[in-house]
């Protein structure tokens, strides 16, 4: 089993789980934090984790459920979608920048629940396959992709679009 250096692997990981984090929360400051807990309890536990063959992967689930965690103790998503909701009523365009770009993913995963929006930021944002997905979520791959195909229908239909098969590998 390979040793692996916290510094290296924290250089590797903390990007993208703020990433995720922004993704999923919708708000930097948040991902921020939730993303320097993760590494916290990583650092915490590295004597253990460092002997893991994937320490990211034990990194992504910590993070996963703190923004669980969070999203239960707190409205903020609920407020940011609001917020949305009201600014694309006034007619505001995108303006191509990044926070447009967060804007418009959250505006279309909004029609989804919870666990769905997490499965779809998951596979289409981290680009994780579904067998990673099952793995970080503690679930079979058969439950993640039939959490992906309702996601999809449930999109479909919102927006309009003709059904169209698709490969979750």
């Amino acid at each position: 089993m390979t040793t692996h250096d916290f510094d290296t692997v924290f250089r590797e990981v903390y990007p993208r789980l703020v990433s995720l984090g922004v993704l999923k929360t919708g708000r930097t400051d948040v991902a921020r934090d939730l993303a320097q807990e993760t590494m916290l309890r990583a650092h915490a536990r590295w004597d253990e984790l460092a002997t893991y063959d994937a320490p990211a992967a034990w990194c992504r689930t910590v993070m996963t459920n703190l923004m669980i965690d969070h999203h239960r103790s707190s409205s903020s998503e609920r407020r940011a979608v609001d917020r949305l909701g009201a600014r694309l009523a006034d007619g505001t365009d995108h303006d191509g920048t990044a926070a447009s770009a967060l804007d418009r993913w959250n505006e279309l995963v909004a029609p989804l629940g919870d666990r769905h929006r997490t499965i779809v930021t998951l596979y289409y944002a981290d680009d994780l396959s579904v067998s990673q997905i099952a793995a970080l979520l503690g679930t079979s791959r058969g439950a993640v992709k039939a959490a992906l195909f309702k996601a999809r229908r449930t999109l479909r239909k919102q927006y309009g679009v003709d059904e169209t098969g698709g490969d979750d590998e």
